[in-house]
């Protein structure tokens, strides 16, 4: 991280003219070639002393771009605070430079680019890294959990108070430091052609990204491995007849129109986005900083989560409006779909036991977490 300071500067505006003044007022002495300035007194807005915040250059992104709701909740929320807090509560002023869309760490490569120090902060993607943080994204296993974004929220705090792993893991592994979390909104399902039972996708190729493609394996669909971006045109196309991905990232997209059924199966609202901190940038801000990032982190989570589910009812308003034909997958439909899958939560659980983690204590409490807030499972996944 680059630290930018502005010199103090301290400007005299009454120079010492008299060497000594009579008591009946004498005249100034001149100096050579001009005449000397008018003393004035401080009463009159003379001698001041004016001082500049000391400015500090963070360099913010993500492979996402500002179109997608998580992105903009850092701007409106984290980024909008931050600078506002840090401007009125300290000596210093934040200078953002922002890249985001992958113009500086690509997609799935965010958790790589904040622990080289290509950015101070960033927004990694976690559907992206199931591999380097399986606790973390350990819910991407455990499909037809939760719709509802802000109960995945609240349940995902506790979780964070009860496993500190879930935070530290960032910093004793990856050189950076955790401060607060996001959560998707919900997963949808977006066809060419109506679907409305597990029996209208049997032979169907269905594109999804990262881990999500164990939501389709046992279904009786073909996965596709895709991104968000491949999305339009691989449906365009006839790659994929189908994608499961964040209902708002499609909107912008416009993949509604060359999938224009969208299905709401309950698939989940995940802990999505995280926001880290580089160590080497973290400890090299001032105490009052980092503790205002902190914070601001930490409010994070309750807002991104109650936007996002603003922005998912707009959503369906939306499509509906411009000719989407908008479903729900049938409780019954759910259970038999969910039934279908291979034992992906205990696969989930294994991958944790393997990386050092009481896997079936997390799972389960997941779950438990998840009935205390009135969400009932799909799936009675027995836990070993």
């Amino acid at each position: 991280m680059k630290k930018f300071f502005s010199k103090t500067l301290v400007t005299v505006l009454a120079l010492a003219l008299t060497a000594s003044l009579t008591a009946c007022g004498g005249s100034a002495p001149q100096s050579s070639g001009g005449a000397a300035p008018a003393a004035s007194s401080a009463s009159e807005g003379g001698a001041a002393l004016s001082a500049e915040k000391t400015s500090i250059t963070l360099r913010i992104g993500s492979g996402h771009s500002e179109s997608n709701p998580w992105i903009a909740a850092l701007e409106d929320f984290f980024v909008k605070n931050v600078s506002e807090r840090v401007e009125n509560e300290t000596d210093y002023s934040i200078e953002w430079v922002k890249s985001y869309g992958g113009s500086v760490i690509s997609l799935g490569n965010e958790l790589e680019g904040v622990e080289s120090g290509l950015v101070d902060i960033g927004c990694t993607i976690l559907v992206f890294e199931a591999s380097r943080l399986p606790l973390q994204t350990m819910v991407y296993s455990m499909p037809f959990s939760c719709p509802d974004p802000i109960v995945a929220a609240k349940v995902y705090e506790q979780l964070l108070k009860e496993y500190p792993q879930l935070a530290a893991d960032y910093e004793t592994k990856y050189n950076q430091k955790y401060l607060g979390l996001g959560v998707s909104d919900q997963y949808g399902f977006y066809s060419k052609k109506e679907v409305t039972s597990l029996s209208d996708i049997s032979g169907a190729k269905i594109g999804a990204a990262g881990i999500n493609l164990a939501w389709i394996e046992g279904s009786g669909a073909v996965g596709v491995q895709t991104s968000l971006n491949d999305t339009y045109q691989n449906l365009q196309t006839s790659v994929c007849d189908a994608t499961i991905q964040p209902t708002h990232s499609c909107i912008n997209l416009k993949v509604y129109e060359v999938a224009p059924y969208y299905l709401d199966a309950n698939f989940n609202a995940l802990p999505f986005n995280a926001i880290t901190v580089n160590m080497d940038s973290w400890n090299s801000l001032p105490a009052e900083v980092q503790q205002i990032l902190t914070e601001v982190g930490e409010g994070y989570l309750e807002y991104e989560s109650e936007y996002i589910s603003k922005v998912h009812a707009e959503d369906l308003a939306f499509m509906e409006a411009n000719g989407v034909k908008v479903a729900t997958l049938g409780r019954e439909e759910q259970v038999a779909w969910a039934a279908s899958l291979a034992d992906i939560v205990n696969g989930a659980v294994k991958r944790l036991d393997e990386s050092g983690y009481p896997g079936a204590e997390i799972v389960g409490r997941y779950y438990e977490l998840l009935e205390e807030n009135g969400i009932q499972r799909v799936r009675d996944w027995v836990i070993e």
